[in-house]
């Protein structure tokens, strides 16, 4: 049976060997200092020479000598090797060098109602690490986490559905369900107003997909509305919401808690018929050590959110 051989192809681990062999000419003293055996260090070197086709080193008492063809493999090598076992130093030195950063992934109606104070605070206390933000669409907010192009997402969450296994996420708001109309709308001069009221007006919901369309549509299964409302608009910003519902081009159903000088042209009313908030959190990363970055806007978020409370 024919002989097979550990090492086939010429590897980095094989000329690490023969570099430092070379140098303390002793199998066992470059063994202890590449942690292995002394014997692997022999099976390495035997399978380098086979490789290159010809011998490398030779016994000469009790210390081991280059052959020719080593003294001119070892010059040829040795500051390559030399260069890569100090590229995890440099790379660190390297890193170290650059600026700090911090990306996070948002939704515009959070960036522009809830985000500001902490956003506000962490530049003032971090002035200088730079700030990368985020828009991604309601479906994609996750996925840039788990994808290592945002370092945290401050985004909408069903508490009850199955989560990746890679994020780990951390409830920090809850938002009611409201009724955004213009003020002249029969809806705003209406004392009560439940969900079956709405199938009378064109309505604007918000994009399909999102999480809180999500909760929308089984409110509204939940109450037999479905295929009963005119839906005239599917909007993905709050803005674009707003915009269209002073206009009169119909009413507006979504999760928002805003100060009501943001509705100035706006009336709003929670739906208390909708005992299902929306439920908005930070995630990360699961594994692994979070960026010091990361963790002290965490803790600036969990600060403001608690005293909002």
């Amino acid at each position: 049976m024919a002989r097979t051989y550990r090492y086939k192809d010429m590897q980095l681990a094989q000329l690490r060997s023969f570099c430092l062999t070379a140098r303390e000419r002793n199998f066992t003293l470059a063994a202890r200092q590449l942690g292995v055996s002394a014997s692997t260090v022999w099976e390495q070197l035997r399978a380098l020479e086979r490789t290159l086709d010809c011998s490398l080193l030779r016994r000469e008492g009790r210390s081991i000598e280059l052959t020719p063809e080593g003294h001119v493999l070892l010059e040829i090598i040795q500051p390559h090797v030399e260069a890569i076992d100090s590229l995890k130093r440099l790379f660190d030195v390297g890193r170290a060098q650059l600026a700090p950063h911090l990306s996070i992934a948002s939704s515009q109606y959070l960036l522009r109602f809830h985000l500001p104070e902490p956003i506000q605070e962490f530049t003032t206390t971090f002035p200088n690490v730079q700030l990368q933000i985020q828009l991604p669409s309601a479906q994609h907010l996750v996925s840039v986490v788990e994808q290592r192009t945002a370092d945290i997402a401050i985004c909408a969450f069903e508490p009850e559905e199955p989560r990746s296994d890679v994020l780990t996420y951390e409830p920090i708001l809850e938002l009611p369900l409201q009724l955004l109309t213009s003020k002249k709308h029969p809806l705003a001069r209406k004392k009560v107003v439940e969900l079956a009221d709405l199938a009378q007006y064109p309505v604007i919901l918000p994009a399909g997909g999102a999480i809180a369309r999500k909760l929308i549509d089984r409110l509204l299964r939940r109450h037999n509305l479905t295929g009963r409302l005119q839906i005239v608009m599917e909007a993905p910003m709050f803005d674009i919401t707003q915009q269209y519902v002073e206009m009169g081009v119909g009413v507006g159903l979504m999760h928002i808690k805003v100060p009501p000088k943001a509705l100035d042209h706006l009336h709003a009313r929670e739906m208390h018929e909708s005992q299902t908030p929306l439920s908005i959190a930070m995630v990360v990363r699961r594994h692994g050590n979070l960026p010091q970055t990361v963790l002290d806007f965490q803790q600036i978020v969990r600060k403001t959110f608690a005293d909002a409370r």
